[in-house]
C-alpha cells in the first residue's frame, strides 16, 4: 500500500502534545478527540492522561527508561483500539 493514498480513518484519536509549565518543566499530554466538521477536522473530547518531567529529563530520550517510553507506545495504541471499538 502506498503510505500517501487517502484511506478513511477511525473517528477517534489520540493528540499528544507538549505543554511548558511555568516552573520549566514539560508536560506531555494525551487528549482524546474525535472527527468533527471540514472547519474543525478533529474536536477535543476529554483529557486522557499527562505526566510531567523536569525538562532535563526530555533533553536526552536516552535517558527516559525504555519500560517508560514502550508504556506510552502502550497507552496509545490500547486506547486508540478501545476508543475505536476495538478489544484489547
Amino acid at each position: 500500500m502506498d503510505s500517501s493514498q487517502k484511506i478513511p480513518v477511525k473517528g477517534s484519536a489520540i493528540l499528544c502534545s507538549l505543554a511548558e509549565l511555568p516552573d520549566g518543566s514539560l508536560r506531555v499530554v494525551l487528549d482524546d478527540v474525535e472527527r468533527g466538521s471540514e472547519s474543525a477536522p478533529w474536536v477535543h473530547r476529554s483529557l486522557f492522561t499527562f505526566k510531567d518531567y523536569p525538562a532535563e529529563a526530555l533533553s536526552d530520550l536516552a535517558t527516559v527508561p525504555e519500560s517508560e517510553l514502550a508504556s506510552f507506545g502502550f497507552y496509545v495504541l490500547t486506547r486508540l483500539l478501545a476508543s475505536n471499538g476495538h478489544s484489547t
